[in-house]
């Protein structure tokens, strides 16, 4: 496999966006955060999003038309209709708000609806740990392809949930995680790279486990199991309220059903540490 200096790779995924559409700003920021996701070692939200992003500028399912809009503010709070813009683009703002909230109110709460995939959910949550802020995001991923425990019926997408924790000297706590047993980046990776899908991911059509993705694609379509088992789908049960149902975004199903698997709706919040205590007292502790 061949290596590439991380700003070759940045420039010219930037320049492919931009030729693709995406205004030169958007285009660096999208290109950026892929790239860290490589640096970072989680490749299926790196730069292999690339050419699914350029299709869907050219499909519609992103529409460079109308850029997103606030539809409804108060004092801790908003609603962002994304417009189905670029979803780095739309979640980057929408946490920018959130902080910014949380700076004068202490905390600070943004739905987000109808954006395009949002990527890795985690650089969203180190925006607000780098400012000492607490985070928590949750996403309802516009698919469905994730039952409940026990079950076969599409609920969920494979929907993250994610958290940040400020430390000392940048040292934060991130934690983003798939609420499927395996999320979909991670299995394009594991294809890509011809590995085994581990057991306990995926039933087949027919209710059966698998671990072969096409017997998972049918038909009849299969579905991803969820994580933890019956506690693991408590929690894709609160992403999927949260950041589908709460943002008025809809239910990942019901984008399913319209084909519209790349839309997006978002939970986001930022907290405030010292309206509990000091900041250097806590990140003592982290």
């Amino acid at each position: 496999m061949p290596r590439l200096d991380h700003e070759t790779l940045l420039s010219f995924s930037t320049r492919l966006l931009a030729a693709g559409g995406m205004p030169s700003d958007d285009a660096a920021l999208v290109a950026k955060l892929l790239v860290r996701a490589d640096l970072r070692g989680y490749p299926g939200h790196g730069v292999t999003r690339v050419p699914p992003y350029l299709r869907w500028i050219q499909d519609g399912t992103i529409k460079l038309e109308e850029k997103p809009k606030i539809l409804r503010e108060r004092k801790i709070s908003a609603v962002i209709d994304g417009n189905h813009y670029i979803g780095q683009v739309v979640a980057h703002a929408g946490m920018t708000l959130a902080i910014k909230k949380a700076q004068e109110h202490g905390v600070g709460i943004v739905t987000l609806r109808r954006a395009s995939h949002t990527g890795r959910l985690a650089d969203y949550m180190e925006m607000a740990a780098d400012e000492g802020l607490i985070a928590m995001g949750a996403v309802s991923v516009g698919s469905g392809t994730t039952t409940f425990y026990g079950g076969m019926e599409r609920m969920t997408g494979t929907n993250p949930m994610s958290f940040g924790i400020p430390g000392k000297n940048g040292r934060h706590i991130i934690l983003d995680f798939a609420t499927s047993a395996m999320s979909m980046g991670e299995i394009q990776k594991r294809i890509a790279r011809r590995e085994a899908i581990p057991g306990g991911v995926l039933l087949d059509g027919y209710g059966q486990p698998t671990t072969d993705f096409n017997a998972f694609r049918g038909p009849p379509r299969g579905v991803f199991l969820p994580f933890g088992g019956y506690k693991g789908s408590g929690v894709a049960l609160v992403t999927e309220l949260l950041g589908g149902a709460l943002s008025g975004n809809g239910l990942s199903r019901e984008w399913w059903e319209k084909g519209g698997h790349g839309v997006n709706g978002v939970f986001l919040q930022a907290i405030a540490v010292d309206e509990f205590q000091p900041l250097d007292e806590f990140t003592a502790k982290v």
